[in-house]
């Protein structure tokens, strides 16, 4: 059996367990995914880049921007509570990374302990996935507050 979120532009098959509810329109959503897809074009943007100094640099930008690219098609369809959290963790891990690797660096890799300048364009990218991770959690929290009340 599954219900209906009705929103303003548009009606989204969930199951009633895990269906986002709180948001009346599609505005967050939109904003969560146009902010996932900057990210993940970002990412794919760099790849030739990173290639030139390890390989598996490339690989690592390879699989999150495909993921952000993916995650973004599958949280505008499916508007579920482990989608947005999947969606948060992943983000605030890319975050996490981006950090540390302007702080102290990475501990591995051809320049281990080595902080990286930072750009404007991993500063807008970092944005992005600042954007999808406090969107993301304001969905989930608006959604559970509203399933509790």
């Amino acid at each position: 059996m599954t219900a209906t979120v009705t929103s303003t532009t548009n009606s989204v098959p969930t199951s009633p367990a895990s269906a986002v509810t709180g948001f009346r329109n599609t505005l967050p959503f939109a904003i969560v995914t146009v902010a996932s897809v900057l990210a993940g074009l970002i990412h794919y943007a760099v790849v030739p880049e990173h290639r030139s100094e390890w390989v598996v640099y490339a690989v690592f930008f390879t699989l999150l921007g495909a993921f952000q690219l993916i995650w973004a098609a599958t949280v505008w369809i499916a508007r579920r509570r482990p989608v947005l959290l999947v969606g948060a963790l992943v983000n605030a891990v890319a975050i996490g990374l981006w950090i540390v690797t302007r702080t102290v660096g990475l501990p591995f890799g051809p320049e281990a302990g080595e902080a990286e300048a930072v750009g404007l364009i991993d500063v807008l990218c970092v944005l992005a996935e600042a954007v999808v991770l406090v969107t993301a959690v304001a969905a989930l929290w608006v959604s559970i507050r509203r399933r509790t009340t």
